[in-house]
């Protein structure tokens, strides 16, 4: 049984609220909305809500769903890997968030219920798992910060729990090569072992697949002193996809050697969760494509060598991260400024934001595009801050204005290299 703990209303803000509450869903009993909204101090409505927007992130990023039982209370539902990979995340948030639901609710009856199963105490018993922690740290020449070994003590004991219940997780002849491969899972053999000599059933195989992929989503990248075979591998394609880059912008890099290092601790994080499906914030693409369409396209084709080598295919959200890297160097390249571009609008939107999309066609760096009435133009004429005027629409031109090209689509090749020449100037 969960020990039931009571929060002041009004005191907990909805995060805090979602990480105690899919922290009880993780832990053995009955979860019902009255018991959510007695631990975390509000009425039904509230915990309902909670139930659902919880639901949809966990879907969202790990393909899990919070279902009902026909009595109401609710369980968690998906594969017992995206589960495990799902508490690692929840739970180092809920360690930041709300780290006194963590020490007095979550912990104390997680060892209730390994002791209530006859785990040897041994096997969870913080001391032993600190020391392991720390021998692990050694094996991979890591110190793990003092939150991060709180952190794996008690998902090792989650995972005790876990697999004493038969729920191991399961992964695919990728994921196991991937993972087996790294020098994690040789530090996973320490723990393994510990717990072979101790509890009744031996964990299963895939017990030190998972145990070393906790120690990878932990892993920070280091591009000059990762040297284990994938590193150095990922280090080549890193070079090839640059390369690839350069190639279809026509657009070079002085700092091949910084933009290497930013692009290999992304894509070794990046790669990790395309493998393992974890899902990232899908706001950002949408925007990024709208924006800056010929960045995102390049930087898709730039890519394809790379998943080809690794077998994935990177999400729209990934890709658009990945495209962020590189506009930001391009930018920094030059110390180009976002160049602002005025359209002039008159009674065709349509044709308007045509030539806005062909616009942002044009060139790999983010433009700055306003619209303003041909009328309003006459009148008041740019700000100064203008580097390029276009419409389709007849309009004179000011004493003193900033360039000014009169558009029809689909535009010229002149005028497109004019543009070009002004926006990348």
């Amino acid at each position: 049984m969960m020990t039931q703990l009571c929060s002041p209303p009004s005191v907990l803000s909805s995060p805090q609220r979602r990480c105690q509450m899919l922290l009880m869903l993780y832990l053995p009993g009955t979860v019902t909305p009255e018991l959510i909204g007695q631990i975390n101090g509000v009425d039904g409505g509230i915990a309902r809500q909670d139930i659902v927007e919880t639901s949809s992130e966990i879907q969202r990023y790990h393909r899990l769903s919070i279902m009902t039982h026909p009595d109401g209370s609710y369980r968690i539902e998906g594969a017992p890997l995206d589960r495990r990979l799902c508490l690692l995340h929840w739970l180092r948030r809920a360690m930041r968030l709300c780290p006194h639901f963590v020490q007095q609710h979550f912990t104390p009856t997680l060892k209730t219920e390994l002791r209530q199963r006859g785990i040897p105490v041994a096997c969870y018993d913080d001391t032993n798992l600190h020391a392991l922690v720390n021998l692990c740290g050694r094996r991979l020449n890591r110190q793990f910060e003092s939150r991060d070994t709180q952190f794996l003590r008690l998902f090792l004991q989650y995972c005790l729990m876990e697999q004493h219940a038969g729920q191991s997780p399961g992964f695919s002849e990728v994921q196991n090569l991937w993972t087996a491969q790294r020098v994690e899972y040789l530090a996973a053999q320490e723990i393994m072992r510990h717990w072979q000599r101790r509890v009744p059933i031996p964990p299963h195989q895939d017990e030190q697949l998972f145990l070393a992929l906790i120690f990878m989503m932990l892993r920070v990248p280091d591009p000059l002193k990762d040297n284990q075979p994938q590193d150095i591998q990922l280090r080549l394609a890193v070079a090839e996809l640059i390369s690839a880059f350069r190639q279809l912008s026509g657009m070079a890099f002085s700092d091949e050697t910084g933009l290497a290092a930013q692009l290999y601790v992304h894509l070794a994080q990046a790669l990790d969760r395309c493998l393992f499906g974890i899902g990232i914030d899908n706001a950002l693409p949408e925007e990024i494509t709208r924006l800056y369409p010929r960045l995102m396209r390049t930087t898709r084709e730039a890519c394809a060598r790379l998943e080809t080598h690794y077998g994935i295919q990177f999400s729209d959200e990934e890709i658009g991260l990945i495209a962020i890297i590189f506009g930001a160097w391009l930018m920094q390249e030059s110390d180009i400024q976002e160049k602002q571009v005025l359209l002039l609008t008159g009674n065709d939107r349509q044709l308007e934001e045509q030539i806005e999309h062909q616009l942002r066609e044009l060139t790999l760096l983010p433009l700055n595009i306003k619209y303003l009435s041909v009328h309003t133009f006459q009148k008041e004429g740019a700000s100064k801050e203008v580097a390029l005027i276009i419409t389709p629409y007849h309009t004179s031109l000011p004493l003193f204005s900033a360039p000014l090209i009169h558009a029809t689509l689909p535009l010229g090749e002149h005028q497109q290299q004019r543009i070009r020449e002004i926006l990348e100037s």
